[in-house]
């Protein structure tokens, strides 16, 4: 999905490249326009200054170009006049041996066009209708501008603004996506402060450090943590008092057991084996709680360190037996796509399996498997598992007593936790240490 940093570059560059687009249409339109207005404004100037300078000699009609503009005197200079009379035609000397085609007007019409002058050069022109109203003796003033030179200058107008104008369009995309960097700063770091939070290594997001915008939603979801802590503390708390609870009705039992063994030695053995079952158990759980106490509630599994702790504690617990175990992590993976608490319950009842079942040796391997996802698989070199109580430990729902099947102890809460996760647990026999091998692919 489009990020909300590359679609609000992507919007304000859109909007910013079609303000300019319009600002150039508009202005090349006036600018046009103004052109031409000067252009007609120029003309009619010309018009009153020929008129000026026209006066009757000998009952002829005639012109004294001394008294107009110099530009009038070089050839093709680029403005000029014709007065079109009934019999004859007076030009300006830089029409040359040019002659304009002029439409004769009546008294005090107007005309304005554009067509072709000498060198073939785009004109501008105007004419003006001379004489008394209904009187068939009438001339024809017309002043014409060569357009070549002022299209000239409005190109290269039109060039440098349109110049500036990219210069500056330029200027405010890269302006664009420095201000957004800058201003979505913020929220990396709140990235950031996420995959520590993740990690382990903070226990909240400092507030202080988080924009206005999105506080509140840091807020809540800092409650969120507080809400899930307390809950996580007061489960553990649970656990802990509700074992510590059972110790006691559990010694009066002892003390039942070994005074039925004088009577009835069987049955005692058989009921002291059961409270052996429920003595480990205990001690499970108490190990566990103590593991989980000062987890986040946000915090995934590590590696080493949560594997270390497990298998600390699984030494401890196990210390009347001499297992070797081995972690191996050729990939250097450092965490494991599980909250740490549920890790520590799914992967602490795989090792205590391995640890109980195995003869000397537990053996722990994690890497990456071909499709990206994160293998985990933890082999012993016990007995094992024959194949069709293996198809038992897989089944959905299934709860298999550890007095009869040995490795069915903690392995349905192991299943329910890897199917609430979608990780994919497999049961098998170890190909190197030839005992029971669990392997679960985890997607990252």
């Amino acid at each position: 999905m489009m990020s909300i940093r590359f679609k609000l570059s992507l919007w304000l560059s859109g909007l910013i490249i079609i303000a300019t687009l319009i600002g150039l249409f508009l202005f090349e339109s006036m600018l046009r326009d103004a052109f031409h207005d000067s252009i007609i404004n120029r003309l009619e100037e010309d018009l009153e200054h020929i008129i000026i300078a026209t006066r009757l000699e000998n009952g002829e009609l005639v012109i004294d170009q001394n008294q107009l503009s110099s530009f009038y005197r070089p050839a093709y200079s680029g403005r000029y006049f014709q007065l079109n009379l009934p019999d004859h035609t007076i030009r300006s000397r830089s029409l040359w041996d040019a002659e304009l085609h002029i439409v004769n007007l009546e008294a005090q019409e107007k005309r304005v066009w554009q067509a072709k002058g000498p060198k073939n050069n785009d004109m501008q022109l105007l004419s003006i209708g001379i004489g008394a109203p209904d009187s068939d003796n009438t001339a024809t003033l017309t002043v014409a501008q060569d357009l070549s030179i002022g299209r000239r200058v409005f190109s290269e107008i039109f060039g440098t603004k349109l110049a500036i104008n990219i210069g500056m369009l330029l200027a405010m995309i890269a302006g664009i996506f420095i201000i957004l960097r800058q201003s979505f700063k913020p929220v990396n770091q709140i990235q950031g402060a996420l995959a520590k939070l993740r990690e382990g290594e903070i226990a909240s997001l400092e507030i202080a450090q988080i924009p206005a915008e999105i506080r509140p939603l840091a807020e809540t979801y800092n409650q969120l943590l507080e809400y899930t802590a307390k809950q996580i503390e007061r489960s553990r708390n649970n656990l802990g008092n509700l074992s510590h609870g059972l110790k006691t009705p559990l010694a009066v039992m002892q003390q039942q057991v070994e005074a039925l063994g004088l009577s009835h030695p069987e049955a005692a053995l058989a009921m002291q084996q059961q409270l052996d079952l429920v003595h480990k158990m205990i001690e499970r759980k108490l190990a566990a709680a103590r593991i989980t106490g000062d987890m986040l509630p946000a915090a995934q599994l590590t590696l080493p360190k949560d594997f270390d702790s497990l298998i600390n504690t699984l030494h401890k617990v196990h210390h009347q037996r001499h297992i070797s175990c081995n972690m191996l992590n050729p990939d250097h993976i450092s965490r494991i796509p599980i909250h740490r608490e549920d890790g520590m319950e799914l992967f602490g009842n795989l090792l205590d399996n391995a640890f109980k079942w195995a003869n000397s040796q537990v053996q722990v391997k994690v890497e990456n498997d071909i499709n990206g996802a994160i293998l985990l698989q933890i082999e012993d070199d016990g007995a094992g598992v024959e194949q069709a109580q293996m198809a038992r430990l897989t089944a959905r729902g299934t709860r298999l007593d550890e007095a009869t099947i040995g490795h069915g102890l903690g392995l349905s809460i192991v299943k329910e936790i890897c199917d609430q996760y979608g990780f994919n647990l497999q049961f098998s026999r170890s190909e190197s240490l030839q005992g029971f091998k669990v392997s679960i692919v985890m997607s990252q």
